[in-house]
């Protein structure tokens, strides 16, 4: 049941995949967050809403680890989901399946 839920999903709204660097030390986000984005977001046509998204990854993630020692990946991720998934349900009415990888260096 749970599979078919999640492919019924994949395919209305498609998925939203981020990759973020952070840098340990500092707890700044080292460079862009890449974006995969497949049945959701076209990406070429999309430059303006990309933008804004990694604005709120990068703003989540710096905002929610200051001070967190150690960090808490799963919490971050969370809320990395949930503000990206608010962002893009309100640009483009889909609410995609989103996920958050975070490696730090």
């Amino acid at each position: 049941e749970v599979v078919m839920r999640d492919r019924q999903i994949l395919g209305q709204d498609g998925i939203f995949v981020i990759f973020a660097l952070l840098d340990q030390k500092t707890g700044r986000v080292r460079q862009s967050p890449d974006i995969i984005s497949r049945g959701s977001v076209y990406l070429q046509e999309s430059q303006d809403i990309l933008r804004e998204v990694r604005f709120i990854i990068k703003r989540a993630i710096e905002k929610s680890i200051q001070g967190m020692n150690p960090i808490n990946f799963d919490y971050v991720k969370n809320l990395v989901n949930d503000e990206v998934g608010r962002f893009l349900f309100q640009e483009t009415a889909k609410k995609p399946i989103v996920i958050t990888v975070i490696r730090t260096v």
